[in-house]
């Protein structure tokens, strides 16, 4: 339950780095948080009695250094940040050697739906990229859209015959959701997205293209892209 908990934990921060601009990732966890997040936990998953849960939030500060469900929730929680610093501070040495620019000159601007990282300096947004990050994340964007793909695209992509059409037409019918649960059982996502980030670049992934002003770029065994955010390039065509 602490492992999990922690799981969440470290999610929650990183989605809070998303919604806030210019928020940093903290590198310690407050105790406190073991309180809201694995009694929190429980409470919503029925896990416990009334009075386990009582004991649970009542773990006195002084006790959180030796509790062992404090010490397994907090080891889990560092350990997942520390993950994403190491990214954080990998990523800017990189695109810093690329950019011919000091690493602290660049600003962490936070975390995307796939977990990808963005920085800024001045008026540009950077993603690096790796092959396989790039593959991973084209396979979420593959797969949050196969609702709305061309079905005789999708059925390139499946072992159905050719005839059979209008089974993935009646499957797109569904709720958004659902549909794509029930297309990612028939459509080899993998190859489909590999595919599509040989035609389409890498580009896609971190930025909308209708905005253009993007680029990218093979730098070692990265690839840099390099965009306006929405809102920048709107103000740069008033």
């Amino acid at each position: 339950m602490a492992r999990e908990a922690a799981g969440q934990y470290v999610v929650d921060v990183v989605d809070g780095l998303r919604d806030e601009p210019g928020s940093t990732l903290p590198r310690t966890v407050d105790p406190e948080e073991y309180v809201r997040y694995v009694v929190g936990r429980a409470q919503e998953d029925g896990v416990g009695t009334p009075t386990e849960l009582r004991a649970w939030t009542t773990v006195p500060p002084s006790e959180y250094n030796t509790d062992p469900r404090v010490q397994a929730f907090l080891s889990s929680a560092v350990e997942g940040v520390s993950n994403y610093h190491a990214r954080i501070d990998d990523q800017r040495v990189v695109l810093a050697r690329f950019l011919e620019s000091r690493p602290e000159s660049l600003e962490f601007d936070g975390v995307g739906m796939s977990g990808e990282l963005y920085f800024r300096e001045g008026e540009d947004s950077y993603a690096v990229l790796s092959d396989d990050e790039a593959l991973q994340i084209a396979v979420d964007r593959v797969a949050w859209g196969l609702h709305r793909e061309d079905p005789s695209i999708l059925l390139q992509y499946t072992s159905l015959p050719d005839g059979a059409l209008d089974i993935l037409v009646g499957a797109q019918k569904r709720p958004e959701d659902e549909a794509n649960q029930v297309l990612a059982g028939m459509v080899d996502v993998a190859a489909l997205a590999e595919d599509t980030l040989r035609q389409n670049g890498y580009g896609w992934l971190v930025a909308d293209p209708q905005y253009g002003d993007v680029n990218e770029q093979r730098f070692g065994d990265r690839v840099i892209v390099r965009f306006r955010t929405p809102e920048e390039s709107l103000e740069d065509e008033e």
